[in-house]
């Protein structure tokens, strides 16, 4: 075979094969549907056993708020009075004496059960955005699995397209070299360029198992359950703005407004500890039953006298100590939140401009780049080693732009967690 023939075959598969790593590109950015990664966080909802914890939870704090404003049990007591001694025994004798059978009541008062129940109240708020809160916390680690899933998938699609290429230029190197036009380090070289680009695919290939794995661990089931094959990237808002952002983050964060459920809790019970200082009535009906017969009745009222000062000011201390934390937490998770979702933002518009340029500059010059150097290696006037730069840079680039979108879906993951919610 002379090596024009060779070189006319050797273009015809170029041609074919130089259209693929732009179709890999468009299929990595041009899918907008989401309805893959919607189904999995549908399944996640209901089968992640955080959620299932959590919502457990819920459940456990919702029950105690129906007894947080009871009265406490009632106390019946029996109480044998006269009870006369035996001249015979010296024992005490059955009869006669007189019984007496009451039930004792405590009634807080100053509306204590009020706080009581307010408390729990609260408590049961914090649960449930807790839980909310759990929630946020997971979708947002599934995307960012799932967009590790895809660019795992990419990443494999463009070494794939890149293989038959390396394939090509192996032969055209050996057929160089047979004709005595070319060196025989030049035919191993592109040996052991496709043996790295296969190594590279199968590491690859494990990253993206181990991501699927990732996936299915969030979704509480099975490793090796199949995941779809095909994933697309969620699209990234264009029209971003950091001050809507935080404002957003403000009003519907759920570890903000668990910290206000706290402070709700935390300042009725400083309320209910400064009413340590009121007293509180104890009520006792009850029965008189005299030489074996019942005579009349008896009532009584208690009042508990609040004397021990030092306990009531420790309790009250207390109390507004884990008021003042709770409030000095919510403004430090308050400077976190912002801190955190600028960091995000600014890290998204970082990752878009990225890819901007590597799409627009980088990719296609290399894509430029590498043809030409096909092209002059295939008639004799330039350098394998300038194909092989031209190759690695090619790759380079189109990785790189996958990184770049999975920066951005990161970020986009990590701003829609801290907003309490999507956007």
């Amino acid at each position: 075979m002379s090596l024009a023939a060779t070189f006319g075959g050797f273009l015809a598969i170029f041609t074919l094969l130089s259209a693929l790593p732009a179709q890999a590109m468009d299929h990595a950015t041009g899918g907008t549907g989401v309805a893959d990664l919607d189904e999995l966080i549908a399944i996640a909802r209901q089968m992640n056993p955080e959620l299932a914890m959590a919502a457990l939870e819920d459940d456990a704090v919702a029950a105690r708020v129906a007894g947080a404003d009871t009265l406490p049990d009632p106390t019946l007591v029996w109480q044998a009075m006269d009870i006369p001694r035996s001249d015979a025994t010296g024992l005490p004798a059955r009869l006669p004496r007189t019984d007496k059978l009451f039930v004792r009541q405590q009634v807080p008062l100053w509306g204590k059960r009020d706080l009581k129940r307010e408390m729990a109240e609260a408590d049961s708020r914090k649960a449930v955005i807790l839980h909310r809160l759990v929630e946020i916390e997971l979708i947002a680690r599934l995307k960012t699995a799932y967009a590790d899933y895809h660019q795992a998938h990419q990443a494999m699609d463009i070494d794939r397209d890149l293989l038959p290429r390396l394939d090509s230029i192996a032969k055209l190197a050996r057929a160089r070299y047979m004709q005595g036009v070319g060196r025989q380090q030049e035919a191993t070289g592109a040996e052991i360029e496709r043996t790295q680009l296969a190594a590279e695919l199968a590491a690859v290939e494990v990253t993206r198992h181990k991501a699927r794995i990732r996936i299915n661990g969030l979704l509480g089931r099975a490793p090796e359950t199949p995941v779809a094959e095909t994933p697309r990237l969620r699209p990234v808002p264009a029209d971003l703005d950091l001050a809507a952002l935080t404002e957003t983050a403000l009003r519907r964060n759920p570890q903000l407004l668990a910290e206000d459920a706290g402070i709700q809790a935390a300042q009725a019970g400083q309320e209910l500890a400064e009413k340590g200082w009121y007293p509180d009535l104890g009520v006792s009906l009850g029965v008189v039953k005299a030489n074996g017969r019942f005579d009349g009745y008896e009532a009584m009222l208690e009042v508990n006298i609040p004397l021990q000062g030092g306990l009531r000011e420790a309790e009250i201390g207390q109390a507004k100590a884990e008021s003042g934390k709770a409030r000095t937490r919510r403004r430090l998770q308050e400077l976190a939140i912002g801190n955190a979702l600028a960091e995000a933002y600014w890290s998204l518009r970082a990752a878009r401009n990225t890819e901007r340029l590597i799409s627009e500059t980088a990719l296609p010059q290399a894509q430029i780049g590498f043809d030409s150097a096909v092209r002059a290696y295939g008639v004799g006037k330039g350098e394998f080693i300038m194909v092989l730069s031209a190759e690695q840079q090619l790759r380079r680039s189109q990785i790189d732009l996958l990184k770049a979108q999975l920066d951005q879906q990161m970020q986009l993951a990590e701003i829609e967690k801290l907003a309490g919610g999507d956007l």
